[in-house]
Parts: structure tokens; C-alpha cells; sequence
């Protein structure tokens, strides 16, 4: 079910993309839709103000970065671990997951409001968090064995 959700916001954001015609050229970054199913109230980041909970509980916290948008927090993938832990940036940063691993791994909110898609061996995708908070995460491949926190500062 979940697969197929994913599938429905990554055809959504491909015709509403191409729709837009801006004439970019295409991203080194590869990006993906944040799941778009409904998000229960815990959604909210984990350690937010309360203005910052209504603002992100309100909206998606994260979304794909914009077409030729380069990683200002880079974030490795090696060995089934996320480096660096915990990941620190803030609102607007592109952040970039960069496998180094041979199997695919994802970065997905433990929420479940927001995801990449899976992240193949040598490839990069990437985030952009819109409401400061704490953001645990993990590997929905690994989920046992790769987890970790991304701090968003306002």
C-alpha cells in the first residue's frame, strides 16, 4: 500500500513538474516526492516550539529540492550507517544522501510525512525541511540497523 502511495505522489509531482515548463536543465541531484499520505498528529517534529508544531503539522516538512539545487549538508551513506550522526542544518538547506554503500538504502522520517525514494549504490538524493525541530529518521530498508536525527535550526 505504502509502495503504491509513493507511486501515486511521484507520477502527481512528475505531471505537476512538467507542467510548469520552466526549461531547467535536469538536477545532478536526484530528488523525490515526500509521501503524501495523511500524516497522523504525532507528525510534528519531535522537539519543536509551539509555533513551530502547528506550522509543521500543518504542512509537510520536507520536500524535493528544486531542479539544480546542490547539497549544502552533505551526508554520507557507508557501511550502513548515516555520517554525519546526527545531521545538522538549516530551514531551506538542500540536504543531500550520498550512498557509498553497493545495496540501496533510503532517509525516511520516522513519522512516515516524508521520504526519498530508494537511494541506489553511488547515487545521490536530496530534502529540503521547511520547519525547524528534530526530525528523527531512518533506513526503511534497514530500519533496525540504520537510524539517526536531523536538527533543522530557523
Amino acid at each position: 500500500m505504502q509502495r503504491v502511495l509513493r507511486s501515486a505522489a511521484a507520477i502527481a509531482v512528475t505531471l505537476v513538474l512538467g507542467a510548469c515548463g520552466t526549461g531547467a536543465t535536469p538536477s545532478p541531484i536526484a530528488t523525490t516526492a515526500p509521501a503524501t499520505a495523511a500524516a497522523p498528529a504525532s507528525a510534528a517534529p519531535t522537539t519543536a516550539a509551539p509555533s513551530e508544531t502547528a506550522a509543521a503539522s500543518s504542512a509537510a516538512a520536507c520536500a524535493p529540492a528544486a531542479a539544480g539545487a546542490a547539497a549544502t549538508v552533505k551526508v554520507t551513506i557507508k557501511n550502513f550507517a548515516f555520517s554525519p550522526e546526527p545531521v545538522t542544518a538549516k530551514v531551506g538547506d538542500v540536504i543531500g544522501w550520498t550512498n557509498n554503500d553497493s545495496i540501496s538504502h533510503t532517509a525516511t522520517l520516522d513519522d512516515g510525512s516524508c521520504t526519498t525514494d530508494t537511494i541506489a549504490g553511488g547515487t545521490t538524493l536530496a530534502l529540503v525541511f521547511s520547519a525547524p525541530g528534530t526530525y528523527p529518521y531512518h533506513c526503511s530498508i534497514h530500519p533496525t540497523q540504520m537510524m539517526g536525527k536531523i536538527t533543522i535550526t530557523g
